[in-house]
């Protein structure tokens, strides 16, 4: 507890030291320096907090040299000047890169492809606009989840080292700039839903901007059960998607949202389970952190769900039967590698989970194309070649013309027509 609380101090302090610079008692850099623990350096600077207890700011500095010209003769005296403190402007070129770091560029692109698998698997084809439409405010509704997600977070996140180069984190813009900008995406992303696609569409865009900034984000503090609704916001894109080209929810959009929901636990648990020191120094509440075993039984109880879903996904109508044969190869080797992480939990297993849940979903979607336009063929093969027999008894029904050789001559368009359906049938 103790740690932790050094922890929270230090994150609270780099936001000081970066946002409201002051006059801070450090220790003399002379080599003479005692070290005061073993957790702090000769050549370390300290804090001394009211308690009397030390903490290590050495990195703290260097991050503040990084950002702020910094005579380095101050840097002798036992207190650090801020006579020398810039503020920070941001050039109207960098704003597009720093608004698609600010909204999870690549994370966001996957969401809008789930939700446009969604659009296409929809036995009920719509409209390129509405194509259009769904993409785009589901990438608004996205960005503006993530970008009030990194506000939220940055002290936090400044503990850890795959978090520390995000905007927020850096101080590149303002808080209240980031979120303006969650606000702004967010309006526009529900508003287009709601005018350009559909009512329905639009709730579920804002219900996931609400459940991953409100919900998630806050729980990530507080209980392990954050890992359960982070996942609900996952799967809900593809029925976005569905919703946008049917304008209802029916088997086959909750399949492909339980799909996503039970790839994600071994996607995430396998990648925080190599990070879990970042969490544990952010004090984030995750399962690779307290409860290791119980984040590789999850991951294989998930992995172990998608066999018999996958199965039962072409009873819904939005593939071929023989996607049932491609998934349970697919998932057989998923299982199993889930199943090498639940055993020997290391870096090397987690590594290969995590490795193959990124070209899972290509994998699984590919097969989910191949059989949907397998499907289409065959129904319209069918279609076809009942409508060739109805025309041929249409046009000269059996009790009136037997089929024999003068009906031949008298009916030659049915001769025709029953030529063309032993040769379809053939």
């Amino acid at each position: 507890k103790q740690w932790y609380q050094r922890r929270v101090r230090g994150a609270m302090l780099v936001r000081r030291c970066t946002l409201l610079p002051r006059q801070l008692p450090y220790t003399s850099l002379s080599t003479n320096t005692p070290r005061p623990d073993r957790h702090t350096q000769h050549h370390d600077i300290t804090y001394q907090e009211g308690a009397g207890e030390q903490i290590n700011l050495s990195k703290i500095l260097r991050k503040i040299q990084r950002d702020v010209k910094i005579n380095p003769e101050d840097t002798k005296n036992n207190s650090l000047t801020t006579s020398y403190w810039f503020e920070r402007s941001v050039k109207l070129s960098e704003l597009h890169t720093i608004y698609l770091q600010l909204s999870k560029s690549r994370l966001t692109t996957l969401v809008v492809l789930t939700a446009a698998a969604g659009f296409a698997f929809n036995p009920v084809s719509g409209s390129l606009a509405s194509l259009a439409a769904v993409s785009a405010g589901t990438f608004l509704c996205s960005a503006s989840a993530n970008a009030c997600n990194q506000v939220m977070e940055a002290p936090f996140d400044a503990q850890m080292d795959r978090c520390k180069q995000r905007v927020m984190v850096r101080h590149v813009i303002t808080p209240l700039h980031g979120l303006t900008f969650s606000a702004t995406c967010g309006v526009l992303g529900t508003g287009v839903l709601y005018y350009c696609v559909n009512p329905l569409t639009a709730a579920l865009g804002l219900a996931n901007i609400v459940l991953y900034a409100g919900v998630y984000t806050t729980m990530k503090r507080y209980t392990i059960a954050n890992t359960w609704v982070g996942s609900i916001v996952g799967a809900i894109p593809p029925a976005m998607g569905w919703a946008a080209a049917s304008g209802t929810l029916d088997s086959g959009a909750l399949a492909l949202c339980a799909l996503l929901y039970f790839w994600q636990f071994p996607h995430f648990n396998s990648l925080s389970y190599n990070v879990r020191q970042d969490y544990c120094r952010a004090g984030y509440n995750m399962m690779s952190v307290t409860d290791t075993a119980l984040n590789g039984r999850v991951s294989l109880r998930n992995t172990v769900a998608l066999i018999p879903l996958c199965i039962a996904i072409p009873f819904t109508g939005i593939s071929h039967c023989s996607f049932s044969f491609y998934s349970v190869v697919v998932n057989t080797y998923f299982s199993y590698l889930a199943w090498n992480f639940y055993k020997t939990p290391n870096k090397q297993t987690a590594r290969e989970l995590f490795r193959f849940s990124l070209v899972y979903l290509p994998i699984l979607f590919g097969f989910l194309a191949i059989g949907y336009a397998f499907k289409e063929r065959t129904a319209s093969d069918q279609e076809k070649h009942h409508g060739d027999k109805q025309y041929m008894k249409d046009l000269c029904p059996a009790g009136v013309l037997p089929a024999t050789a003068a009906t031949d001559q008298l009916c030659p368009v049915a001769n025709k027509a029953h030529s063309s359906v032993k040769g379809t049938a053939s």
